[in-house]
This record gives C-alpha cells, structure tokens and sequence, in this order.
C-alpha cells in the first residue's frame, strides 16, 4: 500500500511542475507580447515624429536656354542664361510644365528690362534669382509674398499685405487672398552670359 500511495505523489509532483511551467510561459508570453506591441507603438511613434523632419530629395525643372536683348539705349546688349529651378513637391514639377509658356514669358520679360550693370555683380545674379523664382511661382498660379533681395524684410512683408488688403475691399471681398510660402526653393545658373 505505500507504494501505491508514493505513485500519486509523483504524479502531482509532476503536474505541480507542469502547471509552474505553463504559468511562467503564459506570464513571459503575456509580458513579451505587451513589450512587443507597447515597444513598437512607442517606437512608430517616434519614426513617424521624425518624418516630417526629414528633407525630401529636391527635384529640378531645367528650362532651355533664354538668350535676351538688355536694356541699353543702343540695343547691342545681350543675356545668355540657363535657369534650373528647384523645389521639392512632385506635384509642382506637373504644374511647371503645364504652364511653362507662361513661367518662361515671365523670365522673358524679367530679364529684358534688366540693364547690364545690374547683371555683373553677384548681389544682382541673386536679386535676378529671387526675382525669376517670385515670378515662376506667379506664373503657376500661387500667390506668394514678394521677399527682399536681401532676405525676409518683415516691414516689406506688412506693406504687401496692406496692399493686397486694400485691394481687396476696393473690389468689395472680405479678405485678401492669404499668401503662401514660395515652393519653388532656388534659382541655379547652369550659364550666364552678358555681353
């Protein structure tokens, strides 16, 4: 009879370890699975934070070559310019090309009122590009804040908007159209000739 009483005890003793096994599996399971889906919760949520921060590649619109009559009381002045633009939104490179009679007359009708003198120094090259990208964005359509050729200039940015206030309940509207930022980001020079 005490072997037949020892035999249940072994068997309980088995199950007792059985039973310690599956709860320390199902405990670890359940603790893992919570760091798996809270750690990558956690972890998406830090990566999608990061995104917006992260610089798409930027695209560029090469425009064929403008070859101009400058402004000279003599007529024998010239420009030769390549222009690329650069922005990063897909969408305008679509835009750009939809509409590319019209950002090129813009550019046309720039660089010919420029004189010579205004074309040489570096500090004109930059106003010219500042001007060529207000002028493109407005040829697409968007209607952007005019920006000094030395940079933002709050003071310039308040006269704008006065402006554009005023004529707009001259008209009779509400409000002004509101002022975006310009998507078109630069203005390169792949060739600048003046003669």
């Amino acid at each position: 009879m005490s072997e037949a009483a020892a035999e249940p005890k072994k068997k309980s003793g088995k199950k007792m370890i059985v039973i310690a096994i599956v709860a320390l599996l199902a405990a670890g399971g359940g603790g893992g699975g919570a760091w798996f889906f809270l750690g990558h919760k956690a972890e998406a949520g830090e990566e999608h934070a990061e995104k917006p921060k992260k610089a798409s590649k930027p695209l560029f619109t090469t425009l064929e070559p403008f070859t101009v009559n400058l402004q000279d009381p003599r007529g024998e002045r010239f420009a030769q310019i390549g222009i690329t633009l650069q922005f990063e939104d897909p969408k305008l490179e679509a835009e750009l090309k939809d509409r590319l009679p019209a950002v090129r007359n813009e550019i046309l009708l720039l660089i010919s009122s420029k004189q010579i003198e205004e074309l040489l120094s570096t500090e004109g090259k930059q106003k010219l590009a500042e001007e060529i990208r207000l002028r493109s964005a407005r040829a697409i359509g968007i209607d952007v804040a005019e920006v000094a050729a030395h940079g933002s200039d709050d003071e310039d940015e308040d006269e704008d908007d006065a402006k554009a206030k005023a004529k707009a309940k001259k008209k009779g509207k509400h409000k002004a159209p509101e002022r975006v930022e310009n998507p078109i980001q630069g203005v390169l020079f792949s060739q600048f000739i003046v003669q």
